[in-house]
C-alpha cells in the first residue's frame, strides 16, 4: 500500500512538473506566419492600415501578410476571420460601419460581429462634405439652400449600402432638411469618378479618397463631419460650427481577433500596436491622406462601438434603408 501511494505521488509530481514546463500561449505568440486580413480591395485606407499594421507585427520575426478579401461591405473578410482560430495568427482590419451599421442590416454580420473581438482602435478618418469643382457653391450655407431650391431633383454618391459614406449622407439630409436620392457605387473609387464629372452632386466620403483631388481643386470640400476640424485641412469648417451644431460622424477603424482569443495573447499584441501608431513613420504616412492613427484599449473600441450602434439605429430607421435591391 505505502509503495502504491509513493508511485501515485511521484506520478502526480510528474504531472505538475509537465503542466508548469508547458508553454503558454503567450509565451509561443508568434510561432507562424501572421495575416492581417482587409476586407476591402487594395489601395483604400483599409490597405493602409493593414500595411502599417502587419510591419509593426512583422518586428517580431515571423512573416506578416496582408489579405485583401473584399466583399459585402466587409462581411467576406470578416467571416473568414471569424472561422480562424483564435490564436493571434489571423486578424482583421475593420471599419467602424461594420460593426456598428451592418449588423443591423445583415443577420450574417450579427452572427459574425459576435465571433470577432476588437483588439484596439487604428486611426480615424475625417470625412468631407464635396462637391464638384463646377457646382455654383462656395459654402456649405450655400449647398443646402442650392439642394432645398429643386427638392428630390439631386442624386448623392455613396460608397455602397450601409457603409459610413451612406449613413453620414441619410444623417446630413435629416438634420439639414434636404431632399436627395442616393446613388450606390461598388466602393468609393468609382464613386468619385462621377462625382467629378458632376453625375451626383455631392458625397460626404473619407479624407484618403477624395484629399488628393480637393487639392487638384478638382472637387470642393465645404465642411468636414468630425467634431473638430481636420489636421489635413484645417481651413476647412466642420458642419458643426456652421450649419448643423452637434453634428459628429466619424469613419474610424480597428483592429479584430477571433472571439476567445487568450488574453496573455491580447496583451502582447495591443502594446505593439500602441507603439506602432505612434511611430512617427506610420504617423506621417497615414497623415498625408488625412488619416489620424490613433491607439486605444479594446473595451474602448467596444465602448465607441455600442454607442454608434445606437446612433446609426435611428438613423437607419427613420431613412429605411436596408440591403434590398
Amino acid at each position: 500500500m505505502f509503495k502504491m501511494k509513493k508511485v501515485l505521488v511521484l506520478a502526480f509530481a510528474g504531472l505538475s512538473l509537465l503542466t508548469l514546463t508547458i508553454p503558454t500561449p503567450a509565451q509561443t505568440f508568434p510561432n507562424k506566419p501572421i495575416t492581417i486580413v482587409a476586407p476591402y480591395p487594395p489601395g483604400g485606407a483599409t490597405d493602409l492600415y493593414a500595411r502599417s499594421v502587419a510591419n509593426g507585427l512583422a518586428e517580431w520575426g515571423q512573416p506578416t501578410v496582408v489579405d485583401n478579401r473584399a466583399g459585402a461591405s466587409g462581411l467576406i473578410g470578416a467571416e473568414y476571420v471569424a472561422r480562424q482560430p483564435p490564436d493571434g495568427h489571423t486578424l482583421l482590419i475593420g471599419a467602424s460601419s461594420m460593426f456598428s451599421v451592418l449588423p443591423q442590416l445583415n443577420p450574417r454580420m450579427q452572427d459574425v460581429a459576435r465571433r470577432i473581438e476588437p483588439v484596439s482602435i487604428l486611426g480615424f478618418n475625417p470625412s468631407y462634405v464635396v462637391v464638384p469643382a463646377s457646382l455654383p457653391v462656395n459654402t456649405i450655407q450655400e449647398l443646402i439652400a442650392y439642394l432645398k431650391a429643386k427638392p428630390g431633383e439631386y442624386g448623392y454618391g455613396s460608397a455602397g449600402k450601409g457603409t459610413s459614406q451612406h449613413v453620414f449622407m441619410e444623417l446630413f439630409k435629416q438634420r439639414a432638411g434636404v431632399d436627395l436620392f442616393a446613388v450606390q457605387y461598388k466602393g468609393s473609387g468609382p464613386m468619385v469618378v462621377d462625382l467629378l464629372a458632376g453625375r451626383v452632386v455631392m458625397a460626404i466620403e473619407q479624407g484618403p479618397a477624395v484629399l488628393t483631388q480637393i487639392k487638384a481643386g478638382k472637387l470642393k470640400a465645404l465642411a468636414v463631419t468630425t467634431a473638430k476640424r481636420a489636421e489635413a485641412m484645417p481651413n476647412v469648417p466642420t458642419l458643426s460650427e456652421t450649419v448643423l451644431p452637434g453634428f459628429e460622424a466619424v469613419t474610424w477603424f480597428a483592429l479584430y481577433a477571433p472571439s476567445g482569443i487568450a488574453k496573455g495573447v491580447l496583451s502582447k499584441i495591443g502594446p505593439q500596436i500602441a507603439k506602432t501608431m505612434a511611430s512617427p513613420e506610420v504617423k506621417e504616412r497615414l497623415g498625408a491622406v488625412g488619416v489620424e492613427a490613433s491607439f486605444s484599449s479594446a473595451e474602448a473600441v467596444a465602448k465607441r462601438q455600442a454607442a454608434e450602434t445606437k446612433t446609426w439605429s435611428e438613423v437607419i430607421s427613420k431613412s429605411h434603408i436596408t440591403l434590398d435591391e
